[in-house]
């Protein structure tokens, strides 16, 4: 199977654009916290994977120039993920997967 490729820039970019829509509920929102990691801007990505097991889960990003972006989570969440298209300026989920369960 063929790595997709996107460029970091693409997404954040999109990421502004759901930001901007939601105004309203980020205001209903107080604790909620938008970090930016610079560092993968321009990127190519190689691949995305995640992995849990009893005490780790961590979402790695792996770029084409052997770097990685690392998210590694505490226990005690949901992952719901989803593969949206914002050609249009509003989000068409092209794909949702079920949603993964820490605790499971």
């Amino acid at each position: 199977m063929a790595a997709t490729k996107a460029k970091r820039s693409v997404h954040q970019a999109q990421l502004h654009r759901r930001l901007s829509t939601q105004k309203t509920s980020r205001s209903e929102k107080p604790y909620r916290k938008v970090v930016q990691f610079p560092q993968a801007k321009g990127k190519l990505v190689e691949n995305v994977e995640f992995s849990t097991s009893v005490d780790y889960h961590n979402i790695s990003i792996n770029f084409q120039d052997k770097t990685c972006l690392n998210f590694s989570i505490e226990t005690g969440f949901t992952l719901e993920t989803d593969y949206s298209d914002w050609k249009s300026g509003n989000q068409r989920v092209l794909r949702a997967w079920r949603p993964i369960d820490s605790h499971a």
